[in-house]
């Protein structure tokens, strides 16, 4: 679990760079409705640093993984939510684009999930 953790951290470290510069980009961005703009400059980057706080700490609260799972299936639930309207044609875009921003987010709900469970023991 300790390599998970390491590696998770490396990932969710690229994935905060990655969040945070498409946010500051989608701010000046032509286009786009007030919730794929809500997506892309809050819930992307509240997901990364809740996933750095969670990852970050050697032993996090059982308060902490449940909060931070909570975010990220938020996070989840609007990526594919715009996948699909993208995919559908009801708004335009790269329908995998949304998807990329769940991966990393996606692991560290293993990782919340892996350690809930172990305390559950």
């Amino acid at each position: 679990m300790k390599h998970f953790r390491v590696v998770l951290l490396a990932l969710g470290a690229i994935h905060a760079l990655f969040a945070g510069f498409t946010a500051l980009v989608g701010g000046f961005a032509d286009g786009g409705s007030i919730g794929e703009r809500l997506v892309l400059m809050a819930v992307h980057p509240l997901t990364a640093a809740a996933l750095l706080y969670m990852v970050a700490l050697h032993a996090p609260a059982r308060r902490v993984l449940m909060i931070g799972s909570a975010i990220i299936v938020v996070n989840v639930i609007a990526d594919v939510t715009l996948a699909l309207l993208i995919l559908t044609g009801n708004i335009r875009g790269d329908w995998l684009l949304p998807l990329v921003f769940s991966v990393v987010p996606l692991l560290g709900l293993v990782y919340a999930g892996t350690l809930l469970s172990r305390r559950a023991e």
